[in-house]
């Protein structure tokens, strides 16, 4: 049977700048019909193949200086194939899927006796339901009656990185990922696949980021699948950041898997992409107590929030972390200091942040925020959203600083209107004690998601006027005033669209004018005080 090298062998979906789409290797991702995304038939399978491929370059091909990280983003300046081939060759020995082991990411000692009874391939999928989810109808993005009963290699190794690299609670024993479970992905993202793979990588330079190193038998520091786990059924077993290598940020592997391939007489389609193998994993063991990843770890596409001194950082989680605009700060340009646990970007994003400054002709590249949505080992949903990362001024050196505080207050003015909005409906709609928990949770959590999209193209624009006169040293009060009638708009449109539809007795009608009458008294006066505006509209304060 065909080993599968990871690295050699083209497996990675691709949608090329003519329209074509097909599969290639790592090593194709610079030819000439530039491959522009990757083409999954899973969200969850996307994310994690953009995360090998900017861990594969981060590992064969580092740029030595910040410089050097920036010549390679022009048309000019990008790799060739050939020179991608070469880089990722002595790797190639780490990436079989298949055949001998050590096998990529996947146990180098497990045996049948240690593992018991295989799995079926499905439960590589974090959202395959289990026992429990079945019963309390919980199956919601693969049915219990039909979860695919095997994968093709492509989706086999899409599978494995994505639950190596995300996993959730998984049982006694079964360890989350270096990240914990279900964290929060951010990356830049390019007008091609090469450029956003590049955006994301860090120059050796950077604080923390180390090379690969030269000597093969040190392959085990970066590589966990080139050495025995380090079985955690005892205390004292962590794996702490301190003294382990940078890269095993990249390549950690929590869960003890062996996948057990199968060649069949004939092709046939894989059930989850469609395309055709003869190859297929239809089940494979596993043993929990694998590699428990500890303190320290701060992964570079991940961001954080901090916990105050002597605590550790919390990684961001996809528990609509993801989704609103309220987010945005803080996974492109960090919460302000009024936050009391303020969250830091992502170790990439910040790095592309400060280098690209003043290199991107005035336009804003894009940042992808995308993780699952977790309870424990039930997938509740898969949260995705793409932010603005401008391009500041160059000649005013504290210009993020600056943005980060008035945008600031245009986000909590708006968290401020977005709560009293809810607030109000909830008092407009179920004041009378008839309420229902379940459907007062359903529609207040849409209602809060209306209320960010719909200010979303508004907070664009008033971001763009702040940043204009980032020179300025008072603060822009007239774009300030101008956001909060706009809030105030928003909310009053939105609140009548929820509370004042349907026939309502007199008595109903009085609540509910009341409860609009008192959100647009709070509205008022809050978003004024979070924006520094005097309440009487006449100008601002510091």
């Amino acid at each position: 049977m065909d080993k599968c090298n990871l690295l050699s062998e083209p497996w990675i979906p691709v949608r090329r700048a003519s329209g074509k789409r097909e599969c290639i290797a790592p090593w194709q991702l610079t030819e000439a019909d530039a491959p522009l995304d990757i083409e999954t038939p899973r969200p969850d399978f996307k994310g994690a193949l953009l995360e090998f491929l900017v861990g594969l370059v981060q590992t064969a091909l580092p740029p030595a200086s910040k410089m050097l990280w920036r010549g390679q983003l022009p048309p000019g300046g990008t790799p060739s194939p050939e020179t991608l081939a070469t880089a990722f060759k002595p790797l190639e020995p780490h990436f079989n899927l298949f055949g001998e082991r050590p096998r990529f990411l996947q146990d180098l000692t497990l045996t049948e006796d240690e593992a018991g009874e295989p799995s079926p391939a499905a439960a590589l999928l974090m959202d395959t339901p289990g026992d429990n989810a079945a019963r309390h109808n919980g199956d919601f993005f693969i049915k219990r009656d039909h979860p695919p009963d095997r994968l093709c290699p492509a989706c086999a190794a899409a599978a494995l990185i994505a639950l190596q690299a995300y996993a959730p609670s998984g049982g006694v024993g079964y360890r989350t990922s270096l990240r914990g479970g279900g964290p929060l992905t951010t990356l830049i993202v390019g007008d091609s696949l090469w450029r956003t793979v590049w955006s994301n990588v860090l120059h050796l330079g950077a604080r923390g980021v180390q090379p690969l190193p030269a000597a093969p038998q040190d392959a085990a520091a970066v590589f966990p699948w080139t050495a025995p786990t380090a079985v955690s059924i005892k205390a004292g077993t962590e794996i702490h950041s301190e003294g382990r290598h940078f890269l095993t940020h990249y390549w950690a592997m929590p869960r003890r898997i062996v996948l057990e391939p199968e060649d069949d007489a004939q092709s046939s389609a894989c059930p989850v992409c469609g395309e055709t193998s003869r190859v297929f994993v239809r089940r494979f063991r596993t043993k929990n107590y694998g590699n428990n990843y500890g303190t320290g770890w701060l992964h570079p596409l991940t961001p954080h929030r901090q916990q105050g001194p002597g605590k550790e950082p919390l990684t961001l989680k996809g528990v609509s972390e993801g989704r609103g605009y309220n987010h945005w700060l803080g996974l492109v340009y960090g919460d302000s200091s009024e936050e009391k646990f303020p969250v830091q970007p992502a170790q990439a994003v910040r790095i592309f942040r400060e280098t690209q400054r003043g290199a991107m002709g005035g336009k804003a590249a894009r940042l992808r925020a995308f993780g699952w949505d977790m309870e424990n080992m039930k997938a509740l949903n898969w949260c995705e959203e793409e932010y603005p990362v401008y391009d500041l001024p160059q000649d005013i050196p504290n210009a993020p600083a600056i943005l980060a505080h008035r945008a600031g207050r245009l986000v909590r003015a708006a968290d401020l209107a977005r709560r009293n909005l809810l607030s109000a409906a909830k008092e407009a709609l179920f004041s009378d004690g008839a309420r229902s928990a379940k459907a007062e949770a359903t529609l207040l959590s849409g209602l809060s998601m209306r209320f960010w999209t719909e200010t979303r193209r508004d907070f664009e624009q008033r971001v763009q006027e702040i940043i204009a006169s980032l020179g300025d040293e008072a603060d822009p009060w007239n774009v300030y005033e101008t956001w909060r009638q706009s809030l105030m708009a928003s909310t009053i449109r939105l609140f009548e669209d929820t509370a004042e539809r349907g026939n309502f007795p007199a008595r109903r009608m009085q609540t509910i004018y009341s409860a609009l009458n008192r959100m647009k008294a709070f509205n008022y006066t809050g978003c004024s005080k979070a924006l520094g505006l005097a309440v009487d509209g006449k100008g601002g304060r510091q």
